[in-house]
């Protein structure tokens, strides 16, 4: 057999292989549709997908908090994700207890005694909003001025 007849059956025996992979692919793709099928050149998207959107915010949970009556409270609240700057607000406070808008610090001479259901809401420059629900416990002190 000379190099010449052997090189044409290799040629001819990979080819079919080949033909009928790139047969198969277009059977594929006219059954399934376009999706399925190997883009090529001709298939190119219109628009870019764009994924910078931000993911939603979530206010970070500071845990139930125990204080006394007549206190001063500092607990500064943090979000993460969404667009900032933040805008908080606070529901349920303890008497005496308030949150500052911007930066999200609660703050004030606790007043009242007893156990709150505190939620608070950040909400971020796009209008996403996100709450965090904690306790928030005022215990009074037997001898506040002792």
């Amino acid at each position: 057999m000379s190099r010449s007849t052997r090189t044409s059956r290799i040629a001819r025996a990979s080819r079919g292989p080949v033909t009928l992979a790139l047969g198969l692919t277009a059977v594929l793709a006219v059954s399934v549709g376009p999706s399925v099928a190997a883009p090529h050149a001709s298939t190119a998207s219109t628009a870019p997908v764009s994924r910078t959107a931000a993911a939603a915010p979530a206010v970070v949970n500071p845990g139930n908090q125990v204080d006394y009556q007549y206190d001063h409270a500092s607990l500064p609240m943090t979000a993460t994700g969404g667009t900032s700057p933040y805008t908080w607000s606070a529901a349920n406070l303890p008497t005496g207890a308030s949150i500052n808008a911007s930066t999200g610090l609660i703050s004030g001479v606790l007043r009242g005694a007893g156990i709150r259901t505190v939620t608070v809401t950040a909400r971020d420059a796009a209008g996403a909003t996100a709450s965090a629900t904690f306790t928030w416990r005022v215990i009074r002190d037997a001898c506040p001025r002792c």
